[in-house]
């Protein structure tokens, strides 16, 4: 049993939560993050409670709440996504009533996360405005008492349409956008 992936994750776990000398000890043993009796002493235990509960190759123990040790009672078996948002670093943002990570939000809005996060992080958007698509066909720009749709003003300005979308999707105003010079300038 020893060579299997299962007798691996038991180790691993118990390790973290035990050995001041691992190197992620800090984040789980020195947390209080504990190993329950059950499966701390007793590999079968944890390895018939994973084959009962969901274990196939490629996933990995996820405990569902981050301050909680290992039981059965918190732990399930997720995909690397899954894990990563459950991570307890995780900026949770609740917008209409549903909570996600910003990663779940960008994926679900199909706006680039560094978009996002550049816009709440960065610029200090409010929710609502950072999560609103811009469409780049539609948007009609005022400068110098002239109004022109994007493409039109980056045509007259000589700056690259796709350096002042980018701005923009990262949260830039459009008069600072099409007027900030490029590095290569």
């Amino acid at each position: 049993m020893s060579r299997k992936r299962l007798y691996g994750i038991w180790y691993t776990m118990k390790t973290r939560c035990y050995k001041e000398k691992c190197i992620n000890y800090k984040n789980y043993g020195g947390r209080g993050i504990t190993v329950c009796n059950e499966w701390q002493s007793d590999f079968e235990n944890f390895y018939n409670w994973a084959l009962e509960n969901g274990y196939v190759e490629g996933l990995s123990i996820d405990r569902i709440d981050n301050n909680k040790g290992y039981s059965p009672e918190n732990c399930r078996w997720a995909t690397r996504i899954e894990q990563a948002n459950n991570q307890r670093s995780n900026h949770l943002i609740t917008y209409n009533g549903k909570t996600q990570t910003l990663k779940q939000w960008a994926d679900e809005l199909k706006i680039p996360y560094t978009s996002l996060k550049s816009r709440i992080n960065n610029y200090n958007f409010p929710i609502e405005k950072a999560f609103e698509k811009t469409n780049f066909k539609q948007l009609r720009i005022t400068y110098n008492n002239k109004t022109q749709n994007l493409k039109e003003w980056c045509n007259e300005l000589g700056v690259k349409y796709s350096t002042v979308k980018s701005r923009i999707q990262r949260g830039w105003g459009p008069i600072k956008a099409l007027e900030t010079p490029t590095k290569n300038k």
